[in-house]
């Protein structure tokens, strides 16, 4: 009875722990909220078309990449296909390209861009790194392909010490002009958003910059207030928690005698 009062006991502190140390990395940035599983490290290094200034000394120009996709009659068969930088995923359904006669394969171009040669996706909205533009073309014909379903796209974003955003969402447009904000995923642990890409064009991660929280003066500010009164709970919980397996093991022991 004892030995399993005690496992349940040591569950419930090591469970208050983890709630505890979740809540603080999630107040200390929004940068900062991602699973604690997910392991501690530098972000990947992101590689810019037009870097900003502080960053531009260690850039690497990003990777383009051209892709093949086999179809017949049917349509395009399903493939997954990643840049050689990790920057863009483009995952292709099923018949995803009408099928033609004669024609053997969908070749994919993905070409990265300097987002200040399109428009704006919206009012107060910043785009986060390069634009992309995904363009199609039937082999061996080489005429333009269209969408029949659409694509799912996902792209790498920065992290940059002045610039964040709480949400990143990804938006496409046909021609660099019109913007749609997408419904998808966004991992800020990954750095990554996801969306659908219903028509071939261009496609960016773009997000409302956030303001950091002032620091009220003489104080240490709300988020770090609320870290330390989880930090505290914790610990109370595993003393307690504590106690009560000590407790336990000596009324055991007088027992025994």
């Amino acid at each position: 009875m004892v030995n399993r009062r005690s496992a349940i006991v040591a569950g419930l502190v090591i469970a208050a722990l983890y709630a505890a140390l979740a809540g603080l990395s999630g107040h200390l940035s929004p940068l900062a909220r991602g699973p604690l599983l997910d392991g501690i490290g530098p972000p990947q290094a992101y590689r810019w078309v037009h870097p900003p200034a502080d960053l531009a000394a260690g850039n690497q120009p990003p990777s383009s990449g051209v892709f093949h996709i086999p179809a017949d009659a049917g349509g395009s068969r399903p493939e997954v296909f990643v840049t050689s930088d990790n920057q863009v995923t483009v995952v292709v359904p099923k018949h995803a390209f009408a099928g033609k006669p004669g024609q053997i394969e969908v070749t994919l171009k993905i070409d990265p861009l300097d987002p200040s040669t399109l428009s704006s996706p919206g009012k107060h909205l910043t785009i986060f790194g390069n634009a992309y533009r995904l363009g199609a073309t039937y082999q061996p014909s080489g005429e333009d392909a269209a969408l029949t379903l659409p694509l799912d796209v996902i792209l790498l974003y920065p992290v940059t010490p002045n610039l964040h955003a709480s949400v990143h969402t990804l938006h496409t447009s046909p021609d660099g002009k019109t913007w749609t904000a997408q419904e998808g995923s966004d991992s800020l642990a990954q750095q990554q958003a996801e969306g659908p890409m219903p028509t071939l064009g261009y496609v960016v991660v773009a997000g409302e910059p956030g303001t950091p929280t002032a620091t009220p003066a003489g104080g240490s500010g709300g988020s770090t207030s609320t870290a330390i009164v989880l930090i505290v709970l914790a610990a109370c919980v595993g003393l307690i928690g504590l106690g009560l397996i000590v407790r336990g093991r000596g009324s055991n022991s007088s027992v025994s005698d």
